[in-house]
């Protein structure tokens, strides 16, 4: 595809593949898609607020013990009968890549290789606490020496994290290097993008205000995985009742 399509454009085909629309008619605006830019994460690294992971009590007693904790997968949210925590939409979006030479469009699954850790960044929410079907909370203190201390442990090579964005498409436009292989069909497709794919969810979740932890692995995880990472306690703390 041409390299110099402009963001309208974008919206325009995006919207069409989207609502299952033909190509060459002109798509209503309603169904124009919503576009999100892998440079808007920049700066949703941080949390803007305290971090706050929420469960059960038993489980954070168990955390704050010995380092147990359970970190989940995108398969495991996908399955998940819980209207706050399922998300069938959970590691697919529409990604479009544009470099100097050429823009490519692809729908894809992915992050299947990775382990998921999901907070709240705010204050604690009695209410959203409820809604989960949870009981207790703590404070995440240091959220790069959480993230490194379980990345030693499992090990992985690549750590994420990030403030989640709220869409009602989730579209990711991004940049790939100038030697990407456009016409090659593979899992390197999803590489049109950066790890921003991996923070985009429905609006109809906004009112969480997830910040998500990511560990990368090489191969793909079907499991939960339930680890003990004492290592990980220090960079955490429980709220003085």
């Amino acid at each position: 595809m041409e390299t110099s399509i402009s963001n309208e454009k974008l919206r325009s085909i995006a919207g069409a593949l989207l609502n299952n629309l033909y190509l060459d008619q002109e798509v209503p605006k309603e169904k124009l898609a919503e576009l999100t830019f892998e440079s808007e994460f920049q700066s949703l690294l941080e949390p803007q607020e305290k971090l706050i992971k929420m469960s059960k009590k038993e489980h954070i007693d168990s955390f704050f013990k010995d380092g147990t904790l359970r970190l989940g997968t995108f398969k495991d949210y996908q399955k998940s009968e819980n209207e706050e925590i399922g998300d069938k939409s959970e590691g697919c979006l529409l990604v479009i890549g544009r470099n100097s030479k050429r823009t490519g469009i692809a729908h894809i699954s992915s992050g299947f290789n990775n382990f998921v850790f999901c907070c709240f960044d705010g204050e604690a929410d009695q209410t959203l606490v409820g809604k989960f079907d949870y009981d207790d909370y703590f404070f995440i203190d240091n959220p790069n020496g959480f993230a490194q201390a379980i990345a030693d442990r499992l090990p992985c090579p690549n750590i994420y994290r990030s403030r989640c964005v709220y869409r009602n498409d989730k579209v990711l436009v991004g940049t790939p290097p100038p030697n990407f292989n456009f016409y090659k069909m593979s899992h390197e497709l999803r590489n049109l993008v950066n790890w921003g794919q991996y923070f985009i969810k429905p609006v109809r979740f906004s009112h969480q205000k997830e910040y998500r932890f990511i560990w990368e692995l090489d191969e793909d995880i079907d499991e939960p995985f339930l680890m003990k990472c004492p290592e990980a306690v220090e960079y955490c703390s429980r709220p003085a009742y």
